[in-house]
């Protein structure tokens, strides 16, 4: 037995409409919730405050308030570039589902009038949205020159060479269901059949069974291999890299007794689960990770207090595939561990992969803070135009103008300077924890 004394869910978007990225870059398109996927991560958060904030549950922390949040125990981050808005819809969902409606949600005026919440009671939490403008900690692989030579590695080993070639059948048996989409395991066609089966009756109607898990299974490897890498350090793990940091700075501040937090909820799409499976190996032990996490999946660490008499401070990691996964909560180990990791020993072999501030960002990816690569893009195309004389040279000149008056809007809106954490944190005053 042991104390929970704070948890960190990480937990994937709910259910959306088709999702785009481009094959090379992973520049994201638009895409809109629907009324499946927020009811899902509603139902999330309604296990979520089944496990954490009911008394008799064996995670139970007693020191969360339940009925009322305590915005103060409570941090909620939620990622804010490619599905951005499906991502703050599903943390919105998320915590209605944990922090619900309540008829205490009320306040007495000094007239002696009682003014009630509205819906009953409905609870504000706040909610930060992480602009990758502005903290590259919850989407690090766009705009990276780096990853961008990852993935084109990937594309030409022979790995991919090879499941190409078996992929072949499949790829000319689905040509009629796919509407002239490319047609190649660059091109993820999977995300564009799921949708049209789950939305389109006629389409569902229509599609061989088989087609559907063979498309799930295509796009598992591909995004297996695009967002890990063979060493912890690596940028194909620079998705996990960046949350990685928010999972420490999180667990220090949970630690010690001047900080409240109690609750980090992280809100993000599914690319940080592959890579944080492979970079504390805990596909070692799940090889059946190695994919795409469901809709709705979220990976909970507890923070534990050891019982007598070792009263350590432990780690439990624990994760569910989706609402409607049959396992339910699976326990998981890091590092190949078959039992809660004690804290200063997670520490100690994770963060050394941590990315711990845009400006480490900007030299993994091979990038120069400040100078995205749209702006080389544009910096490129006003040297041609310089070439092709006096008209080119206006032009430089107008795009010159425009850059710069971009970077003064980005000063005006106040970026973190590039040394600084993604996450702030301060020293505070050790929750008693033994070594």
């Amino acid at each position: 037995m042991s104390t929970v004394l704070g948890v960190i869910v990480i937990a994937r978007n709910g259910d959306r409409r088709e999702f785009n990225q481009d094959p090379k870059t992973y520049a994201p398109s638009l895409t809109d919730s629907t009324a499946l996927g927020v009811s899902d991560l509603h139902g999330l958060g309604k296990q979520l405050r089944s496990t954490y904030l009911t008394p008799g549950s064996a995670s139970y922390i007693s020191s969360l308030s339940s009925d009322i949040a305590d915005t103060q125990q409570i941090k909620v981050r939620a990622k804010a570039g490619g599905e951005g808005s499906v991502v703050f819809d599903s943390a919105i969902a998320l915590l209605q589902g944990l922090f619900p409606p309540n008829s205490k949600n009320k306040i007495t005026l000094a007239n002696g009038e009682v003014v009630s919440a509205p819906l009953g009671g409905y609870q504000y939490v706040p909610l930060e949205t992480v602009e990758p403008g502005n903290d590259r900690s919850m989407e690090s692989w766009t705009d990276c020159p780096a990853f961008q030579k990852h993935v084109a590695a990937f594309h030409d080993s022979d790995a991919f060479k090879a499941k190409a070639k078996d992929a072949a059948p499949f790829f000319q048996d689905i040509k009629d269901y796919v509407f002239g989409r490319p047609t190649t395991l660059e091109n993820i066609i999977y995300d564009f059949m799921n949708t049209q089966l789950t939305y389109n009756q006629t389409y569902a109607y229509r599609l061989p069974p088989t087609l559907i898990d063979q498309a799930r299974a295509l796009a598992d490897f591909h995004e297996d291999g695009v967002f890990s890498d063979a060493e912890a350090n690596g940028v194909g793990n620079v998705a996990g890299r960046t949350l990685l940091h928010t999972i420490l700075s999180s667990l220090e501040r949970i630690t010690f007794n001047d900080d409240p937090l109690q609750f980090m909820l992280v809100q993000t799409t599914y690319q940080p689960f592959i890579s944080l499976f492979h970079q504390t190996e805990i596909t070692k032990d799940h090889p059946e990770l190695k994919a795409i996490p469901n809709f709705g999946a979220a990976l909970a660490i507890e923070l534990r207090r050891g019982s007598p008499p070792d009263l350590r401070d432990f780690l439990r990691f624990k994760f569910k595939n989706g609402t409607a996964d049959p396992q339910d909560w699976r326990l998981i180990y890091p590092f190949g561990g078959h039992a809660d990791i004690p804290l200063t020993e997670f520490i100690y072999r994770a963060e050394g992969s941590a990315i711990t501030s845009n400006k480490q960002w900007a030299q993994v990816c091979g990038v120069k803070p400040g100078f995205s690569a749209a702006a080389r893009q544009v910096a490129g195309q006003n040297a041609v135009q310089f070439s092709l004389g006096a008209m080119g040279f206006f032009v430089l000149f107008v795009a010159a103008i425009f850059l710069t008056r971009k970077v003064r809007a980005k000063k005006y809106i106040h970026l973190p300077e590039d040394d600084v954490e993604t996450v702030q944190t301060a020293p505070r005053m050790e929750k008693g924890r033994l070594l």
